[in-house]
């Protein structure tokens, strides 16, 4: 980990700005990254007057206001939208990389916040990575001071993108079940979480987006599923994690059971036959300090398996033809 804040942003800089900017990931892609393109597309069509669905109540809440707002600050203010885009993606990388740094070691942190999956986060998916780096600053400024500015930005997080009522209404259960429940059988629980959400997001979620008539009712019908193969190796991982993790303080366990919850629901996510990867790499740091706290000999294997799996997505992501 890397002690001295000084260096440890200046790292950050360093890793973002060569992921954002040095690094071409559309041409290794082979086209322009899908979402980056609806953003622009929006951008214009609500600068030039477009009109969208207005909101009232819990539906206003629901539609995330303040990611309008930015897309509305965006093209009355800049002229190259795309540039602007790319900016928040510099703070996200920069953000996710300078928490990882301060808890895990500098090459641990790089080489795991460097793959496919999180390409696509911090590139693509922008609007959750953003509302997730506002928590992330929130965790950091409450573990130095009692801030107000640490709820203003947990309000700010859901308005952007309201997936994170999600990872909220997660960590408030497994804090709550924290004190309650002894030993491993709080891993099992929080497998139990998994395997609910999953079920709730692919038969109950669906039914209050079209009550509140939300625009992503009916969104697992237009976007494929990852493959079980794909994500079953998270879910091994979160067994390694539930059967060996060691730690002294009850707030590390309670982020081991954050990051075992999270990549169980990607598997049962993937078995129902819906998209759920996202949610893996928008928690990477906490699953990469969770593995850190496994005994020396399962955390080394881990982070293999780990890198040799990342590996194993670049190839198939840009179809090289290694052996």
């Amino acid at each position: 980990m890397v002690e001295n804040s000084y260096l440890r942003y200046t790292l950050a800089l360093i890793f973002a700005t060569l992921f954002v900017y040095i690094i071409p990931w559309v041409e290794f892609f082979g086209e322009e990254f899908h979402d980056i393109h609806f953003y622009i597309q929006r951008i214009i069509y609500l600068k030039e007057g477009g009109d969208e669905a207005l909101y009232s109540g819990i539906s206003w809440l629901f539609s995330e206001p303040l990611w309008k707002g930015i897309i509305i600050a965006i093209g009355n203010l800049f002229e190259d939208y795309r540039a602007v885009l790319y900016g928040i993606s510099f703070f996200i990388v920069f953000t996710y990389s300078s928490f990882l740094l301060k808890r895990v070691e500098f090459y641990i942190a790089m080489i795991f916040l460097f793959n496919p999956m999180m390409v696509h986060l911090f590139i693509e998916q922008i609007r959750i990575a953003f509302a997730f780096s506002l928590v992330l600053i929130a965790y950091e400024i409450y573990s130095l001071n009692r801030s107000p500015f640490v709820f203003i930005l947990l309000v700010m997080a859901p308005l952007i993108h309201t997936a994170i009522v999600v990872f909220y209404a997660i960590y408030a259960v497994l804090y709550y079940a924290d004190s309650r429940v002894e030993d491993k059988k709080y891993y099992l629980v929080s497998i139990g979480i998994a395997l609910f959400i999953a079920l709730f997001m692919k038969y109950g979620a669906n039914i209050i987006l079209m009550m509140v008539g939300d625009r992503r009712a009916n969104y697992e019908k237009v976007i494929e599923s990852s493959s079980i193969a794909y994500s079953i190796a998270w879910f091994i991982i979160a067994w390694i994690l539930a059967a060996f993790a060691e730690f002294k303080e009850n707030q590390s366990r309670v982020m081991v059971a954050y990051a075992i919850t999270i990549m169980t629901f990607f598997f049962f996510s993937s078995m129902l036959n819906m998209f759920a990867a996202r949610y893996v790499a928008v928690i990477m740091p906490f699953i990469i300090i969770s593995i850190s706290y496994l005994p020396k000999h399962f955390k080394q294997g881990t982070y293999l398996f780990l890198l040799a799996y990342n590996f194993y997505s670049f190839k198939y992501w840009l179809k090289l033809t290694l052996i």
